[in-house]
């Protein structure tokens, strides 16, 4: 497992240039099954669109009130070599087509402190953060599962992918095909054979629990073509207590 970590995090899904897609893009399997979502209607309107300052574009997740999960490298500036700044930060709520119906800026953030974007391998553990927003997202909040997706379950993905950038797209025939635990971390991995490119770091893996989709990962990279790379966050029950705190 180790030795996988610093390969697909060279393949990372924050949103590449118009000039690096392919007809095929990266994570995208030959029997694509994605399909674009009402992003007015559940679980797909608690989908966020999160972009940066500097350009940076990835999707988050509502899981609280004032609260996003999303993956840390997408919050991370590689000229300064340092995180952003939450004030630099934007979720937009019901984004298609270069419209939103809720922008919200973020006035703090919690990302791991063993994250560190010079390190991608070493980091891929550690690569997500929580986000709290500057005021209530009017979306329903999906809440994070009781346990990470585990092998065999059937799974759906969203996110905004590069090919179709400015449109919401899920995969609902996806399945969880393996799954890892670090010895020196208690957060999981977990591999997918859902369709997801670039753009989609940060998108929720959704397990259906009764009648509730739940959020039992966060898409963080590309392995190979037809499998990618979720993270179930080690120390997100601590998180989301800090950041609802006043």
């Amino acid at each position: 497992m180790r030795r996988l970590i610093p390969a697909i995090l060279a393949l990372s899904l924050s949103a590449a240039p118009a000039s690096a897609q392919a007809v095929r893009a990266p994570g995208v399997s030959q029997e694509d099954s994605r399909q674009i979502v009402d992003i007015s209607t559940p679980p797909w309107n608690s989908v966020a669109r999160v972009q940066t300052n500097i350009g940076g574009k990835c999707t988050g997740t509502v899981i609280g009130p004032r609260l996003v999960l999303t993956a840390a490298h997408c919050l991370y500036n590689p000229r300064t070599r340092r995180l952003l700044e939450a004030g630099s930060l934007h979720v937009l709520l019901g984004y298609e087509r270069g419209e939103y119906k809720t922008h919200l800026t973020v006035e703090r953030m919690h990302v791991p402190s063993s994250y560190d974007g010079t390190r991608p391998g070493f980091s891929g553990r550690f690569d997500w953060a929580l986000l709290r927003l500057s005021d209530v997202a009017p979306v329903p909040a999906l809440a994070p599962a009781p346990r990470a997706a585990a092998q065999g379950d059937v799974v759906a993905l969203a996110g905004f992918s590069q090919d179709r950038v400015h449109l919401l797209m899920a995969d609902r025939d996806c399945a969880v095909v393996g799954q890892a635990t670090h010895p020196d971390a208690g957060m999981v991995l977990v591999y997918h054979n859902c369709s997801a490119s670039r753009g989609t770091s940060g998108g929720p893996l959704l397990v259906r629990m009764g009648t509730e989709w739940r959020v039992g990962g966060v898409n963080i990279a590309i392995v190979q073509q037809s499998v990618n790379l979720a993270l179930w966050p080690d120390g997100l029950d601590a998180a989301i207590r800090t950041l609802s705190s006043p």
